[in-house]
């Protein structure tokens, strides 16, 4: 029917459907404490954060509009507030990825990091542009662009290096200690 479904709430040990989400739409994230939800609605140009109560309840914190179109979200640990995290979200068009500070909502862009592939370049998944973390205790994130691969640094929210001609990097994996 081409209607935008809500997002389901399950209950993870009886599987079985708590209720919606409220109207949230798009593609959910959960950080790894669990309390934080990031859902990405793409035709909205929409971020949402929401929070996880130890209750379980589902909080609205803030939402972030946005024309990046993202395509993947990887989350960190902070450096700067113990027990928080910050998001980073790779783009599907553009050369910039978006830092989010979840407890506060701070906004900053990492900028310059060359063209992603084109969506129908990597038809084996919508995330043309992924960005992976180096690990629970990492600083460090990775994403790659058409001919290159970007390490980022997650402490300093910044471009750290890039490595050239590696073309259509876009399966990566973090091995050994970061």
């Amino acid at each position: 029917t081409g209607a935008i479904l809500p997002q389901l709430i399950v209950d993870s040990v009886t599987d079985s459907v708590i209720g919606y989400n409220g109207d949230v739409t798009g593609t959910p994230y959960i950080s790894p404490d669990g309390h934080y939800l990031v859902s990405i609605d793409d035709v909205k140009g929409l971020m949402k954060i929401q929070t996880i109560t130890v209750r379980g309840e589902i909080q609205d914190a803030f939402d972030i509009h946005t024309n990046l179109h993202i395509s993947d979200v990887a989350f960190q640990a902070s450096f700067t507030e113990a027990h928080q995290y910050n998001i980073f979200g790779s783009s599907t068009t553009q050369t910039d990825v978006l830092f989010v500070e979840l407890s506060s909502g701070k906004v900053k862009m990492v900028k310059s990091l060359k063209e992603p592939l084109k969506p129908d370049e990597w038809p084996w998944n919508s995330k043309n542009r992924l960005i992976e973390g180096s690990g629970l205790f990492g600083q460090y994130l990775m994403t790659p662009s058409k001919e290159s691969l970007f390490i980022l640094d997650g402490r300093l929210n910044k471009l750290n290096c890039e490595i050239t001609e590696v073309e259509r990097g876009n399966t990566v994996i973090w091995v050994g200690e970061a």
